[in-house]
């Protein structure tokens, strides 16, 4: 009977054994949060409207919390947010590129709108960053810089540190992506071999405006190129709507997260069809190193509307339940090859882990 109980006190001992493995490891985390393209200022004949962006702001008394207040709690809890700005911050109008159709532009202090809703970085190689020529981006630049907002454009990238984990931030349109091919393929494998660059993030400003599909031409191309050459994290914008996401080397693509906050004009229809609240998503992104090695990724969805007015865009994107949550999850899920875990209230719809590597 000892013998018995000895064995199986053994048994007991030893069989947790396996598993402690996984919940011993010393985990790092690190949260970001993640949302698509953010205009923050207005068509340049627009800014005297009251109803556009700029006049509704100055009529606030520059209440420059207002664009992502159902956002900002979100941005505060994480440990960096990352957006896409698709405008130039410059008080410099007389830059404007007047051979365009749209000249996208917030004054110069709206940079308090990133400042003051906790925004660290920005993605600014788009389409709407040459609106005001050299002059206007460099002066955005410079107006980012003093502010203590990190931005990337091109070659120019930006590193941050978070619970001593060093990322790196990089950010392409489509025409410089082409340009940039090979420089990606030697300049990721760079970074982490010389710089100590754990992760690196690869914004794509890339893809047919309005589409629901992503396209493989260039987004599956350029972002499946971009892992290729040890991107961990792929954020993909300028659609203007929601498409897909894809798991590729168990790595995590965002194809377009959308528009957020869009003051560009005051009625961003997508679809004439339905209401002018255009669904959009918040992502939330938790990330887990081993010894600064990425061990998982696990994100979250949090259905968003573009406008909080059925009527009008009032440039301040809602957190959506029910019906309409459900309309994100089915945009999100009809350009995704996996099935996505359903929205849940309160909680958002939280996706499986993605293991780094597939012995974990």
């Amino acid at each position: 009977m000892r013998k018995l109980t000895a064995l199986l006190l053994a048994l007991l001992i030893c069989l947790p054994l396996s598993g402690l493995a996984e919940e011993q490891k010393d985990l790092t985390t690190v949260r970001m949060t993640l949302v698509g393209d953010c205009i923050l200022g207005s068509d340049e004949p627009l800014h005297s409207e009251k109803d556009s962006l700029v006049g509704m702001i100055r009529a606030m008394g520059n209440d420059y919390a207002y664009p992502f207040k159902y956002a900002k709690d979100f941005f505060e809890q994480d440990d960096y947010t990352l957006i896409n700005l698709e405008c130039v911050l410059t008080d410099k109008k007389s830059y404007k590129n007047a051979s365009l159709y749209t000249n996208f532009r917030g004054p110069a202090d709206f940079v308090n709108m990133l400042t003051q809703n906790s925004i660290e970085g920005v993605s600014l190689s788009n389409n709407h960053a040459l609106d005001y020529g050299q002059g206007g981006l460099k002066d955005c630049q410079k107006n980012l810089t003093e502010a203590g907002i990190q931005w990337a454009y091109n070659t120019d990238t930006f590193t941050f540190e978070r619970n001593g984990v060093k990322f790196a931030v990089l950010s392409f349109r489509r025409y410089y992506m082409e340009m940039y091919y090979q420089w990606i393929e030697k300049e990721i494998p760079r970074m982490k071999a010389e710089d100590g660059v754990d992760f690196v993030i690869v914004c794509l400003h890339h893809g047919e405006e309005y589409q629901d599909k992503h396209n493989d031409k260039d987004q599956t191309r350029f972002a499946r190129h971009a892992i290729d050459s040890g991107a961990d994290l792929v954020v993909g914008t300028h659609p203007h709507v929601l498409q897909g996401i894809e798991v590729y080397k168990n790595r995590l693509i965002f194809y377009s997260l959308g528009n957020f906050v869009f003051g560009g004009n005051k009625n961003p229809l997508s679809d004439k069809k339905t209401a002018k609240q255009i669904p959009t998503a918040l992502m939330s992104v938790e990330l887990q190193f081993d010894q600064n090695q990425l061990y998982s990724t696990q994100f979250t969805i949090h259905p968003y509307y573009e406008t909080g007015d059925e009527q009008i865009n009032n440039y301040q994107p809602v957190p959506v339940t029910g019906d309409k949550a459900q309309r994100v999850m089915d945009i999100l899920q009809s350009d995704t090859p996996f099935t996505l875990n359903p929205f849940i209230e309160g909680e958002g719809a939280v996706q499986d882990i993605i293991y780094a590597n597939d012995q974990h």
